[in-house]
């Protein structure tokens, strides 16, 4: 029988004649844990410290831009940063009767180009909640994967119950924090990146008929780095 010695062979040249694109670039070119008040690339600045660190937010139906310019050649771009979820997000819904709408946040490359960009690819929309789960009573939300999949409160969490941003607030909650990683792939010499929210808070009013929806529900973030890659 030399039919396994011909399988052999012909399983040897497929594995050599497979070869994995070899990298030819892979660079930080952003790198800012914002304690040195360096904001050159950022639109949108707000500051604040939260868990003894100095974090960009918080940000309420709000957010900011990164911009940076002679990337360099590229073909893919890694995003890297610590996300903050304060308060109480509630995920793909909210639980009202009517008009109801999800907590998003949303990174997007090159925003205000859609007609020369495929937006599927270019923009990461999730949601998070902080919710309680029991089988009667849970608001799901999306990450780590795309709006609208479902997964329970907290999936993909490194840190739970971390402080209120609001500490004597009624409104609010404990604060969920999210190590994220996401790539894209990207050319081209510049890059814009929009990172923002978009939340729904109809019931974030006090006795007084004041607005409290940044002390219900915002996001912070911190350790932000931009890396990228490119092919031979």
């Amino acid at each position: 029988m030399k039919y396994p010695k011909i399988l052999f062979l012909f399983v040897f040249i497929f594995m050599n004649s497979c070869s994995y694109p070899e990298i030819s670039r892979d660079v930080l070119i952003y790198d800012n844990d914002f304690e040195s008040n360096n904001f050159t690339e950022i639109d949108g600045k707000a500051t604040s410290t939260f868990n003894n660190t100095t974090v960009l937010g918080d940000f309420n139906n709000d957010g900011f831009t990164l911009h940076l310019k002679n990337t360099g050649k590229h073909d893919y771009v890694f995003i890297s940063f610590d996300l903050y979820i304060h308060g109480s997000w509630d995920g793909n819904l909210n639980g009202f009767p009517e008009n109801d709408k999800p907590d998003k946040w949303i990174m997007e490359l090159d925003p205000n180009m859609d007609l020369i960009k495929d937006t599927s690819n270019d923009r990461f929309v999730t949601t998070f909640s902080n919710s309680v789960c029991y089988s009667n009573y849970c608001l799901r939300q999306s990450y780590p994967e795309n709006y609208p999949f479902e997964n329970n409160p907290k999936t993909g969490s490194n840190y739970t119950d971390l402080p209120k941003k609001c500490e004597k607030s009624f409104f609010g909650g404990k604060t969920t924090l999210y190590k994220i990683e996401k790539s894209f792939k990207h050319s081209g010499n510049a890059l814009v990146v929009r990172f923002y929210d978009e939340l729904y808070q109809p019931n974030a009013i006090d006795d007084f008929g004041e607005n409290q929806s940044k002390c219900d529900e915002s996001w912070s973030l911190d350790n932000l780095k931009v890396r990228v890659i490119s092919y031979k």
